[in-house]
């Protein structure tokens, strides 16, 4: 038995060395190669990934429900037959999302969820339903096992016609060079407004009092352009980023005790950095 797990150990390394060896996807996770790495998650609306192994961010955008996907047949494009996809049981973006989310946060504490995890992605191999292989989904694995949930920029795609609106430019899939701390950025703070969505009269007044403060300060280098109601109530808090700017609102999260994924905005001519939601879940910091 020793023997022949060894064996078996022998086997698995070594096909795991020809993986990374052949795979450039795999040396780009290895750190070989500094480009990113996408993947396609083929829920309905699709959801193109791509994740950047130095800057440790994973950018998804979430793909327009076109007619094909509405009627359940397969659209075929250039892009998601190039690309490694995977696809979930849960067809629909939504509750797949919101299932990966708090299995990426709640992992750590029930190590439990692992294993439903490799269930999935055995089943979907056994099924046709991945191509990614196993030094990929090993790979893959240990990058998202480094991350949370506010290492994911979500782009949704745009409600507003393209036609009725001035041209925005698109938010980029790479940090700007101001993407720094903001306890620590010197050229110019992060333009932010306050909305509240948690139902409680006064919240967005109290954090941009305080944000305000924070700034004047020096701690929190947040300059807040002004405050108002969030038009329907949210259960939780996130960041939309209008300024390409993800790993400053990332740390901005973090202060503020909000750790949801950051949403890249598609609202036209918007002047603002960020707009920070608060929803039930919202607790002003200490």
């Amino acid at each position: 038995m020793e023997r022949l797990l060894l064996v078996l150990l022998v086997l698995l390394l070594g096909s795991a060395a020809w993986e990374q060896y052949a795979s450039g996807r795999i040396r780009r996770l290895s750190a070989w190669d500094d480009k990113p790495v996408e993947w396609m998650i083929r829920t309905r609306p699709a959801m193109h990934v791509a994740y950047t192994p130095s800057a440790k961010t994973v950018y998804v955008t979430v793909q327009p429900f076109s007619a094909c996907r509405a009627k359940q047949t397969d659209c075929p494009t250039e892009e998601t037959v190039s690309l490694p996809y995977f696809t979930p049981r849960e067809i629909h973006q939504g509750p797949f999302w919101e299932a990966f989310k708090k299995t990426l946060s709640s992992w750590r504490y029930n190590p439990l969820l692992l294993g439903g995890v490799v269930q999935a992605y055995v089943s979907a191999r056994w099924q046709g339903r991945t191509n990614i292989s196993v030094g990929e989904f090993l790979l893959v694995g240990l990058e998202l096992s480094r991350l949370k949930t506010n290492d994911f920029i979500v782009k949704l795609p745009s409600r507003v016609s393209a036609k009725s609106t001035p041209r925005r430019r698109e938010v980029p899939l790479e940090p700007s060079p101001l993407d720094k701390a903001p306890l620590t950025l010197q050229d110019r703070p992060i333009v932010a407004e306050v909305l509240n969505a948690s139902g409680r009269k006064g919240l967005a007044l109290e954090l941009t009092q305080y944000l305000r403060e924070q700034n004047t300060r020096g701690l929190l280098r947040v300059d807040v352009l002004q405050y108002d109601n969030y038009p329907t109530i949210q259960e939780t808090s996130w960041l939309e980023d209008y300024a390409g700017r993800p790993l400053q609102l990332k740390q901005l999260g973090s202060a503020l005790g909000i750790h949801g994924e950051i949403r890249a905005g598609n609202t036209p001519n918007v002047i603002c950095d960020t707009r920070i939601i608060l929803g039930k879940d919202f607790k002003m910091p200490l």
